[in-house]
């Protein structure tokens, strides 16, 4: 089971069987795993990812893809049998080979940013489950609408499993 929890200093932190790591913190933490959304050239934590590239860490197999000439990191994680996708803000245009490297997506974890630019990448990507994190200026109501859930859920925590997936359906929830 994977959970997906809320975090003060990132977008979220993530708990699987053999690992916990911190989602875009907004402050490097010392000695835990994170994915930052932006290259860093010297890191103090070994454990700091923020490059493109693939990387292995606890069981969990990330592919780091960068954008924007590599001035911004989204993520596609797999472990436990479901495929994640994290990506930050601002949401940027993608193209079809940045897409491409991102793989399927069953749980996509982005910032409630800008409807216009979320609308075609879940288009694109099409996620079954879609955990929406606040961020500065951003439009929460605008981009949950564009996700197809006027009044997504709002939680603190959320779990999913490869059972758990919706088949035919799409989950939208908001971490608070």
């Amino acid at each position: 089971m994977i959970t997906f929890s809320s975090s003060d200093g990132a977008a979220c932190t993530v708990k699987t069987d053999s690992a916990t790591f911190e989602v875009f913190p907004t402050k490097v933490p010392k000695d835990t795993w994170c994915l930052l959304s932006h290259p860093e050239e010297e890191l103090l934590n070994k454990k700091a990812v923020s490059w493109p590239g693939e990387y292995d860490f606890g069981g969990v197999t990330v592919r780091a893809v960068g954008q924007g000439e590599g001035k911004q990191v989204s993520y596609a994680c797999h472990t436990e049998n479901i495929r994640i996708a994290f990506v930050d803000t601002p949401v940027l245009d993608w193209t079809d080979a940045e897409i491409e490297k991102l793989g399927d997506v069953d749980v996509l974890l982005i910032a409630a940013d800008n409807p216009k630019k979320i609308t075609p990448f879940l288009e694109a990507v099409d996620p079954r489950v879609i955990i929406l994190f606040t961020v500065k200026d951003g439009d929460l109501a605008g981009v949950s609408k564009a996700c197809g859930a006027a009044n997504a859920e709002t939680v603190s925590e959320f779990k999913v499993k490869p059972s758990s997936l919706p088949s035919d359906s799409r989950q939208v929830v908001v971490l608070k």
